[in-house]
């Protein structure tokens, strides 16, 4: 996939004549923290929904970044085990265990029932005992709803399995959105918006997405309400209408438009359309990103020769460069904590694509190892404490702030472009 620069100057060259003329920190030096240990027997319950149940609570506990799952063939029990017995608790701290898990699958009348329960291995203590219900269609909101509970229980972290990734799914010649829960479980693609979508990003109540079709032969800009399906037109100016991005509140929205010519910043007021327009350069301005706090705006430029990023106050409508390092640097997004800036970052080292992290202020750059293939595209976990991205195979990879560890989140396909949800209600 192109980086968004790129796919501004495709884009403007396709253009006919006519259109051309007018709660928790981890620090970015990532000291590495100790992940809790959790060994986890075999549901107990009905097969095979209950290994089916185990297999997706074992990827979220990796998912996570906060726990590892000693594997069980080092388990002198394992499984099933639908509940713990307290006279094994010296088996289980002898692997090196912080946690025991074990829980029994039922399915009756349409629901699933994952009972489940926690141990702490260290006081005896049981810290979760209770059953989680989802629809027979939808199992793994069970294991979410668990999971959630446990982040919160065991390191008093925020919900993190309550929230979805949006990315841009192509099949044959056609790009569509795909949406999945963000460990690729209820995954599907979405069908409006026309064959060629681009650039989706979720409003801060997850309840919308906003993203660029060329439904009518351009590239406009256009809002998905999730629960109608319903479409509607944010802006079809001539030229672009690409890279949206919402602020904290989800009134206003920062773009790229190239209706005076060069692509420029803009900012629209969602309800009313109306536009403020915030960079004038001779170069192209794109992939605007808000600061939490919405007095900052990050954004890619191109106006000393290479694409570099620079964060803007949005009152006084200055802008420094923050970054020096990297060829060619994209596609900027803040933390959700304001501390840092995600970018797509092209080593002068190895001429590859990476996911690299860096202070507003231009200090800590930290390249993140990803894949070591090509990365693209990076979007914050609801926290600030995880990173999602596209990888040059077609997948969408989750890391945390350190590079500790690598997950795979979808399967099998060519996905691009992620976007990750706020917690969902």
């Amino acid at each position: 996939m192109k980086k968004a620069l790129t796919l501004i100057l495709a884009l403007i060259l396709a253009l006919p004549a006519a259109l051309m003329a007018q709660g928790v920190h981890i620090d970015i030096e990532g000291k590495e923290f100790r992940r809790l240990k959790v060994a986890m027997p075999s549901f107990g319950g009905q097969r095979p929904l209950a290994d089916t149940l185990w297999a997706t609570c074992a990827k979220d506990l990796e998912i996570s970044g906060a726990y590892t799952l000693i594997p069980p063939r080092a388990y002198l029990n394992p499984g099933p085990m639908s509940k713990v017995d307290p006279s094994t608790m010296k088996n289980w701290s002898l692997i090196g265990a912080d946690y025991v898990i074990a829980a029994r699958v039922d399915s009756q009348g349409g629901l699933v029932s994952l009972a489940v329960q926690v141990v702490e291995i260290a006081t005896s203590r049981v810290l979760i005992s209770t059953a989680y219900t989802a629809r027979v269609e939808t199992p793994h909101r069970a294991v979410h709803t668990f999971m959630d509970s446990l982040l919160g229980k065991s390191l008093s972290l925020d919900p993190m399995f309550s929230s979805k990734i949006v990315a841009v799914q192509k099949v044959g010649r056609r790009k569509q959105l795909f949406t999945a829960w963000c460990d690729g479980t209820g995954g599907g693609t979405i069908k409006g918006g026309g064959d060629l979508v681009l650039d989706p990003a979720w409003s801060p109540d997850g309840r919308k997405i906003a993203f660029v079709s060329y439904w009518r032969n351009n590239p406009d800009l256009y809002l998905l309400d999730m629960a109608t399906l319903r479409v509607e037109t944010l802006s079809a100016l001539r030229g672009i209408n690409t890279t949206p991005g919402f602020d904290r509140t989800g009134r206003k929205m920062a773009l790229t438009l190239s209706r005076d010519g060069d692509p420029e910043i803009y900012v629209m007021t969602v309800g009313t359309r109306e536009l403020l327009r915030l960079t004038t350069s001779w170069a192209i301005d794109t992939s605007p990103s808000f600061s939490p706090d919405g007095r900052r705006l990050a954004f890619c430029s191109s106006r000393t020769g290479n694409p570099q990023i620079y964060v803007m106050d949005i009152f006084s409508r200055s802008a420094q460069r923050i970054t020096f390092q990297g060829t060619y640097n994209s596609e900027p997004v803040f933390s959700p904590r304001g501390d840092l800036i995600a970018f797509t970052y092209l080593s002068p080292e190895d001429g590859r694509y990476h996911v690299a992290l860096i202070r507003p202020d231009g200090s800590g750059l930290k390249v993140l190892p990803g894949t070591g293939r090509g990365d693209e595209s990076p979007t914050f976990s609801p926290d600030g404490r995880l990173v999602a991205f596209s990888g040059s195979d077609g997948n969408i990879y989750v890391t945390d702030l350190a590079g500790s560890f690598l997950t795979r989140v979808t399967g099998a396909g060519a996905f691009s472009q992620p976007s990750w949800s706020p917690v969902l209600q």
